[in-house]
């Protein structure tokens, strides 16, 4: 049995002297393992790979064959926070992710997180993952309408217990135990401010501990809070 596809490098560990165990996660099969021998290259995680997998069955480990085609890594050796965006968002995917379940749109935000990268313009592409992480785990935020009258203008909140739209006229009496929702989540304008960006990732980062914390019992990768300090 064998296949073929485009694939994201979720992480990597030894194995013996001349193999390592990559887990890795493309739009068919979603995340999975598979045995790296011989490494001639060198591979990181977050590279997006052209990845060849043989195996007798689907259940078992197999073995790949991996050969780059971008490596985000290449572009960010000296600046910090591209690296914590990187480590955090394929940490997510490889402990919050089922095996072997695809997840097509999510493969598509990482990936698009990763090809920006180099361009120094990614912050936005990486609360949109975020945000698309927490729907394809169920933890979607709604924000197309006021959860306690049904508008769809005026948004100005978020409520931390159902990940909601609040209106500012709604939401007033109420608002120092609500989040404020930063217009960009609304409109996908891709130039925020940082105080905007931390906002959204203040938001997201409250639904992700309740379900890495709440459901599968892990922490948030320590990579994330770095970067959400870097960005202060």
């Amino acid at each position: 049995m064998q296949w073929r596809e485009e694939s994201i490098i979720l992480s990597l560990k030894p194995f013996s002297e001349n193999s390592r165990i990559a887990t890795i996660f493309n739009k068919s099969i979603g995340k999975t393992s598979g045995l790296v021998r011989g490494l001639k290259s060198s591979i990181q995680s977050g590279d997006i790979s052209d990845v060849r997998w043989n195996g007798r069955t689907s259940e078992q480990l197999g073995v790949l064959s991996i050969e780059n085609i971008f490596s985000p890594f290449m572009h960010v050796l000296q600046k910090n926070s591209g690296i914590f965006a990187i480590d955090s968002a394929c940490s997510m995917c490889k402990n919050g992710m089922p095996e072997k379940a695809p997840h097509p749109e999510l493969f598509e935000s990482l990936k698009s997180l990763l090809l920006a990268i180099p361009s120094g313009n990614w912050l936005v592409d990486y609360v949109f993952f975020e945000v698309k992480f927490l729907s394809e785990v169920g933890y979607g935020l709604d924000l197309t309408r006021c959860a306690l009258t049904g508008a769809t203008t005026g948004l100005g909140y978020v409520s931390p217990k159902t990940g909601c739209a609040v209106t500012f006229e709604a939401g007033e009496e109420y608002r120092q135990k609500l989040f404020r929702l930063p217009d960009f989540l609304v409109s996908g304008n891709h130039d925020p401010q940082n105080t905007d960006i931390f906002c959204a990732l203040e938001i997201t980062g409250h639904f992700l501990k309740r379900y890495f914390c709440g459901i599968n019992n892990r922490a948030l990768p320590f990579s994330r809070d770095c970067l959400v300090e870097s960005i202060k």
